[in-house]
């Protein structure tokens, strides 16, 4: 295949154990699943290390998959596949073949349809990042100074919390035998892209997952991998705000090849981390507890699995997360994919069996909406290249959470706290349901902050609330006397989402002014200023008496919040000066 070889590590005693015959491969795939899954062919294509993402695009109320790879003749490969009622057909959409990719849908621009950001390999071998934005399913590339890579990652997080999604990205930027290392932080102000300085390590072959581990409202980052001097580096970094991380010396092991994915899996409201893959400490599927903050192994006793993809979900229904797990288990020279039952917080092989792969991607996703997570897993079974879906036959269905109710609002100026109170489930423990925030200019709009969900409350990607548990939000940077629509929705560990709450309003203020400076001008003025939010008109008041106030100019404040008045020294008598919010 060229030069599109993956960078694969080799690692000391260890070896793939060669390709089956083609008789022992078609007969391992049709090793039948365990009575609650049946195997389901989508007859989507299956290409080595393939990217295989899930997302409702077309807002139609299932969810879609998108699937890159390297395809016949070594050409690259990229497709969205419709989903209507469980049948999936080629959308025809036109997107850049890339393989070695990885992509990850989020709605950017908060018009309320998922975009998408993809890294990878073009066919001519070009490292390459790219970024669609989704108008009603017409996707065109968006302009910004992104920097090509492949065998990394690629993730949405509204870092700044400015209520858009800002994007990073990991991975080399060269495709010759040699990576060169790189992590990229993009902030996105208003849909325009910038690149900006950031603490974290350049790395590829490895992992990056956002999660607010310290329910602080800030989201905090783990990222793994290869780094500039060929060294494995792994730091949770805590978000401190005002685009400022700090390692939270959360003591991880260097790692690479393997999956980075957080979960409550004991419902206690807070997130724990699962690390897979080859470590400074070896080989290792270790679950980290997550203590206030402080993490500690849980003992969970899964398999150390390499070249791994990990996915969180309640796939029986009753209420806590289970694990899936598909990888190299380098002590038996063997693939595996392990589905790990949750049992009040200890972890039994489920003895369910699908497709053993390796250098794939495993996703809980309810592909038919019957209220049970199907299983999506992908990736190569002994030199056999695999893309199944596995359908959840599982008694009780799962059902949606009650909404939020008692949703308020409290407005400081150009930011506003919001809060309701918590909602209800028939399966999952209240403690454990996560809350996914909207927020527009317009009812039932997303202009500021993206649900990822439709107005009745639909998840169009399979995955926790951008809340996380939650029962407030902080915005800021708000536009003065503009009115804002928002509401929230609980999601449950089956990701299914309730309605949405009653929708409720607020108007932004311009915030107080603060005083800035008092100087006198020459010998016969004086200038006051104050800061207060730009573009603000602001009314200054006088008096003599600090009893009676007239007002006396009603200035604006310029691009940095800045402004002020200058008055005669003389033949004035001395005057007290205030500002004031119009």
């Amino acid at each position: 295949m060229k030069h599109q070889q993956p960078f694969y590590r080799v690692l000391p005693g260890l070896s793939f154990i060669a390709p089956l015959s083609l008789a022992m491969v078609l007969a391992l795939a049709t090793i039948p699943a365990a009575a609650q899954f049946v195997e389901v062919n989508p007859g989507l294509p299956k290409y080595p290390n393939p990217c295989v993402v899930w997302g409702d695009y077309d807002g139609d109320g299932d969810l879609d998959v998108l699937v890159a790879g390297l395809g016949k003749q070594d050409v690259a490969f990229t497709a969205i596949y419709n989903n209507t009622s469980g049948v999936f057909t080629n959308s025809g959409i036109v997107l850049l073949g890339l393989s070695r990719a990885t992509a990850a849908w989020g709605d950017f621009d908060g018009d309320g349809d998922l975009d998408l950001a993809m890294t990878g390999l073009t066919t001519a071998g070009v490292p390459t990042t790219r970024v669609y934005r989704n108008d009603g399913g017409t996707f065109t590339p968006v302009a910004g100074p992104f920097t090509g890579v492949f065998a990394g990652t690629v993730t949405w997080a509204d870092y700044d919390g400015d209520g858009d999604l800002d994007l990073l990205i990991t991975g080399t930027a060269t495709a010759g035998a040699t990576g060169t290392p790189l992590t990229k932080l993009y902030p996105n102000d208003g849909g325009v892209f910038t690149s900006v300085p950031h603490p974290f390590p350049n790395c590829y072959l490895g992992s990056v997952a956002w999660a607010d581990y310290n329910n602080d409202g800030k989201l905090d980052v783990v990222i793994t991998g290869v780094s500039d001097n060929s060294g494995l580096v792994a730091a949770l970094w805590r978000n401190d705000g005002g685009g400022t991380f700090t390692d939270a010396g959360a003591n991880l092991p260097g790692l690479d090849i393997g999956a980075v994915a957080w979960g409550d899996y004991n419902n206690d409201g807070s997130l724990e981390l699962l690390f897979t893959g080859n470590s400074n400490e070896g080989w290792l599927s270790r679950l980290y507890r997550n203590d206030a903050g402080t993490f500690t192994d849980a003992n969970a006793g899964f398999l150390p699995l390499l070249w791994s993809s990990a996915a969180w979900g309640d796939y029986d229904n009753d209420g806590d997360l289970d694990l899936m797990l598909i990888g190299y288990d380098p002590v038996a020279q063997v693939h595996r994919s392990i589905l790990y039952r949750n049992d009040a917080g200890t972890f039994v092989d489920s003895g369910a069996t699908f497709h053993n792969l390796i250098l794939g991607a495993a996703s809980w996703i309810d592909y038919d909406n019957d209220g049970h997570l199907d299983l999506s897993l992908a990736g190569n079974e002994n030199g056999l290249d695999v893309l199944s879906l596995y359908h959840n036959t599982t008694g009780t269905p799962n059902t949606a959470p009650t909404a939020p109710t008692s949703l308020a609002a409290n407005v400081l100026g150009t930011s506003v706290n919001l809060s309701w109170n918590a909602a209800s489930d028939a399966q999952t423990p209240a403690i454990a349901l996560t809350y996914n925030l909207r927020v527009g200019t317009t009812p039932g709009g997303s202009q500021i902050v993206a649900a990822h969900a439709s107005n009745a409350g639909y998840r169009r990607v399979p995955e926790m609330g951008n809340a996380q548990f939650r029962l407030n939000a902080r915005l800021e940077s708000l536009r003065p006397r503009t009115n804002y629509f928002w509401s929230v929705q609980a999601v449950d560990t089956a990701f299914a989402g309730s309605a949405f709450a009653a929708e409720g309003t607020f108007t932004a203020l311009a915030d107080p002014p603060t005083i800035g400076s008092i100087a006198r001008e020459g010998s016969s003025s004086v200038r006051v200023s104050w800061r207060g939010t730009p573009g603000s008109t602001y009314a200054i008041v006088a008096s003599t008496d600090l009893s009676n106030w007239t007002q006396i100019a009603t200035p604006t404040a310029n691009a940095n919040g800045v402004f002020d008045i200058v008055e005669p020294t003389s033949p004035l008598p001395v005057r007290f000066y205030r500002a004031m919010r119009p």
